[in-house]
């Protein structure tokens, strides 16, 4: 072979090797750009789930008369409806642990468990059961069949209903700012200030939770 025809040989494979590299440099850019539009769209369904509230519950604005929870007379009266197995509901009792810390001296707190009686020698070991057995002046209490949510009309976990004294509802909502997430906000000072006042307002919020009937 001549030295043309080596010369000629060189650059072709020169050339086929630099198409190579060219399309794989094209085909790497192409998933790299399809990866980070996935991971941004991930991020704004994220988002989106993480600040869209449940529905608006139908709450009783009188306290039940055939409930099994007792209204504590001369006290302000703080509910949470909660499903142990919901993963946004651990920043609400957070909040709620905050929000008995407040209204001690004048409230009592009660924490409404959803538990299915087949699930409950599994559900009351979950460690958000544990957080609420650990909050002082609340009292615990098992909805076996979900009966004590409808009578309130709550429908979603990390539902807080605050009735004065008379039984009167003066709040109904979440007291988190998103789902999951802990940490002062404005739900939970709109909850603060009906533990407060002698005679709030009635003040609704959203709840950010999973339905409690749903997981």
């Amino acid at each position: 072979m001549d030295v043309t025809s080596q010369t000629g040989s060189l650059h072709i494979g020169k050339t086929s090797f630099m198409r190579r590299q060219t399309t794989y440099v094209g085909i790497f850019l192409i998933a790299y750009l399809i990866w980070i539009g996935l991971l941004f769209i991930g991020h704004l369904v994220l988002f989106e789930y993480e600040l869209t509230p449940s529905p608006l519950a139908n709450s009783k604005r009188v306290f039940p008369a055939h409930s099994g929870i007792q209204l504590a007379h001369g006290r302000q009266n703080i509910i949470l409806f909660i499903h142990p197995a919901c993963p946004c509901s651990a920043a609400t009792v957070d909040e709620f642990h905050d929000l008995m810390q407040v209204g001690e001296k004048d409230s009592v707190g009660t924490v409404v468990f959803y538990m299915p009686a087949e699930k409950e020698s599994e559900w009351e070991l979950l460690p958000i059961v544990q957080s609420v057995k650990r909050i002082r002046n609340v009292t615990i209490e098992y909805d076996n069949a979900g009966t004590e949510a409808e009578r309130f009309g709550v429908t979603t976990s990390g539902h807080v209903l605050i009735y004065d004294s008379r039984g009167v509802l003066q709040f109904s909502g979440g007291i988190t700012g998103s789902r999951g997430h802990s940490g002062d906000n404005h739900n939970f000072q709109l909850a603060k200030q009906s533990v407060e006042a002698r005679r709030p307002r009635y003040t609704v919020t959203p709840v950010y939770g999973c339905a409690l009937r749903a997981i």
